[in-house]
């Protein structure tokens, strides 16, 4: 074998590029390289993940030195640094106002006719309307002690006869001249031969997967008049392009490229920067530093995978399924893609599970101009797949949409992507690839069926449906019950299959509905058909329970009658609790006349203060003699009154009293278990956002 030579000193070619979805791109270098410095040349947005990133191998035992790089800086910052700012409109008046101080010789004049003066700048002096070109010049002679004023308008020249002022001129001119938009990072290495491997991450706009489907579909076989409609089937194609882009400042030759699905943690972290931070201004004894920053990390959430279902690619196979895709006719094709020749002709890529990301390790070696792009096969699979109707009112209200469905089987992870579908040699429509994993289903919309229209139409209700006693309390069952009933019109001129999507509701559980043919986390899946040229309709009940809390006795018998109507209390249970609501009405009754006792002992106590004072204006002989014994008697009948008051309340008290403890005690004995049968699997489940059943 011959030897490959070493490549020139400062470049080495890329030979990997490994591409992610979230905007990084790993670049891998390798060769022989001669020379102590390996140059490598970024963007100035490219330098923080290159540091973040870089790895150096010399396979042949050499040395890593060390990494050296341009340190950047904002290049107005950079400016203020060297005392001297010159603006491009009127740069000599800067300059002169800059070098104040400085001892320069000044040339005017034109011609022969030269004059040149010596001396320290004092400074300029600006007129207000034209500072620019009315602005005078003065000059101090230490040696005559003479300041002399030109027109900034007649000086030719100016030399700078002080070497500070040179140097500052000279760095305010290279400082302007760089961009400082390329940084360049240099690696040394130990002297000698070296075969080098380098690797960093860049950004890099993500890739991109674009797919085509070509199917065939199974010839149809003779069915009798009431055979129930099958689906179509038959065979698919599915092809995979990734597209990516060459942001790389450099041509590519037959370079291996990786393209990388998933979402690993990524961010920036400014490393290039170099930076001073603010200190605290302390005492001598401290100086606080600032503290480090983070930056934190993002998760990354899995696809949600179906559970159940069917499997692609049905049974029984079926003529295919007519539609009209948005009304237009498909374009006819001159020459009708053949399933076996675009997969002779495809070369698919290398998958494989790397962790958490699936790779596409494209099967030949790519080369793509510096600032272009380029389409590379990942996937060639044929699958069997079969033809459904769907409809959801959620994502199309009024049609169902013209799909295939089929298992990825292709060993291969499917990437989120666009997809043209053709079928028996003609257009159908386009859909959008979900990502789905090895083994998951993918049901791929690509046209509307304007020969079918649903009407869903949509009712609620609660019921009661049950209740439990648990001593003062009464826990009554409430049933809401959601229906939809979907009215499915065909037009067209064979049975079809519509497959119903309905969403299902947290907490809910079907009701007088058969069980589904298939369900997703979201959603339950019916197989309607369909006769020809006829109208169907499909309901479907959704059913929760939630318990709703009340006091027992708080109700009233006309109510409780009508649990007994509905046999959910007995007649011995109905009878207790009536006798309960009694002794309840009659404890009311004794608080009542407690309170109207108190009442008019409250009023004769206010009597008998009028009386007593009249009882105190009366003389105790005379005409106000009779009238002082008529008072005095008066005050007796109230105290015979108030005593009697007293005897009754104290009654009723200790009636009300024993009455109270009676009822306590027959409450806490009362025990009525549910009475209503629960819905299968919802025993004690409320509904969303209802009261739980009791213990």
């Amino acid at each position: 074998m011959a030897e490959t030579s070493p490549q020139p000193v400062g470049t080495l070619p890329v030979r990997r590029l490994t591409l992610y979805k979230h905007g990084v791109g790993v670049v891998e270098r390798g060769g022989p390289f001669a020379g102590d410095e390996l140059r490598l040349v970024f963007r100035a947005s490219e330098v923080n993940d290159a540091l973040k990133s870089l790895l150096v191998v010399d396979r042949n035992g050499g040395q890593i030195l060390g990494v050296h790089y341009e340190t950047p800086a904002d290049q107005a910052a950079r400016l203020a640094e060297g005392g001297l700012t010159l603006s491009p409109d009127h740069t000599l008046f800067d300059l002169l106002q800059g070098l104040r101080g400085a001892v320069v010789s000044l040339v005017t004049g034109s011609g022969t006719q030269t004059l040149e003066l010596e001396g320290r700048l004092l400074g300029t002096e600006v007129a207000a309307d034209d500072p620019a070109r009315r602005a005078l010049v003065s000059l101090w002679d230490e040696r005559r002690g003479a300041v002399t004023v030109l027109p900034l308008g007649t000086i030719r020249e100016v030399l700078l006869r002080d070497g500070r002022a040179a140097q500052d001129v000279r760095y305010f001119l290279d400082t302007s001249r760089s961009e400082d938009t390329r940084r360049t990072v240099a690696v040394r290495l130990s002297p000698g031969a070296h075969d080098l491997a380098v690797s960093y991450l860049v950004p890099s706009p993500t890739w991109r997967v674009s797919y085509r489907l070509v199917a065939e579909s199974d010839p149809a076989p003779a069915t009798s008049g009431d055979a129930a409609p099958a689906r179509a089937t038959g065979t698919l194609l599915l092809q995979g392009w990734g597209l990516f882009d060459n942001r790389l400042e450099e041509d590519l030759r037959d370079v291996r490229v990786t393209l990388v699905a998933g979402q690993p943690i990524s961010f920036v972290y400014d490393l290039a920067t170099s930076r001073i931070p603010p200190r605290r201004v302390v005492q001598d004894e401290a100086r606080i530093a600032a503290a480090p920053v983070e930056v934190d990390r993002a998760l990354a959430k899995g696809p949600l995978r179906r559970r159940g279902g069917a499997a692609a690619g049905g049974p029984a196979p079926a003529p295919a399924t007519a539609f009209m895709a948005l009304e237009q006719a498909a374009p006819e094709m001159a020459m009708a893609p053949s399933m076996d020749a675009l997969a002779e002709q495809t070369a698919a890529a290398a998958g494989s599970e790397s962790g958490e990301l699936f790779q596409y390790q494209v099967a030949a070696p790519v080369t793509v101009g510096r600032g272009g792009s380029a389409l590379v096969p990942i996937l060639t699979s044929r699958l069997p797949y079969r033809r459904e109707l769907l409809f959801d009112e959620t994502k199309l209200p009024r049609n169902p949409v013209a799909a295939l469905r089929f298992a990825n089987g292709s060993g291969l992870v499917l990437e989120r992507g666009p997809v043209t579908v053709l079928e028996d040699g003609d257009y159908r429509g386009e859909a959008i690839v979900p990502f789905s994993r090895q083994g998951s289903e993918v049901n791929l919309a690509f046209a509307v069926e304007l020969g079918v229209t649903v009407h869903p139409s949509h009712s609620s209700r609660v019921e009661q449906a049950g209740l439990r006693i648990a001593g003062a309390l009464l826990w009554t069952k409430q049933a809401r019950l959601m229906t939809t009933e979907y009215a499915i019109a065909s037009e067209l001129d064979a049975a079809q299959v519509v497959t119903v999507e309905h969403a299902r509701l947290p907490g809910f559980d079907l009701l007088d509905t058969r069980s589904p043919d298939e369900q997703t986390a979201s959603a339950y899946r019916w197989d309607v058909p369909c006769p020809a040229r006829a109208t169907v309709t499909f309901a479907v009940t959704q059913r929760a329970f939630e318990w709703q809390q009340q006091a027992l006795l708080d109700q009233s018998y006309d109510t409780l009658s009508r649990f007994l109507e509905r046999r959910w209390l007995d007649r011995p249970t109905l009878d207790r609790i009536r006798a309960l609501l009694q002794e309840r009405a009659a404890l009311g009754r004794r608080t009542a006349e407690v309170e109207a006792l108190q009442a008019e002992r409250d009023r004769i106590y206010q009597r008998e203060e009028q009386l007593r004072q009249n009882l105190a204006a009366l003389s105790a002989s005379g005409q106000e003699a009779t009238l002082r014994e008529r008072v005095f008697r008066q005050l007796e009948a109230s105290e015979a009154r108030l005593n009697a008051i007293d005897e009754r309340v104290a009654v009723l008290e200790e009636e009300n009293r024993q009455g109270q403890a009676a009822l306590e005690a027959a409450l806490a004995r009362l025990e009525v278990e549910e009475t209503a049968a629960p819905p299968p699997a919802a025993l004690g489940a409320p509904a969303a956002g209802g009261v739980p059943g009791p213990a």
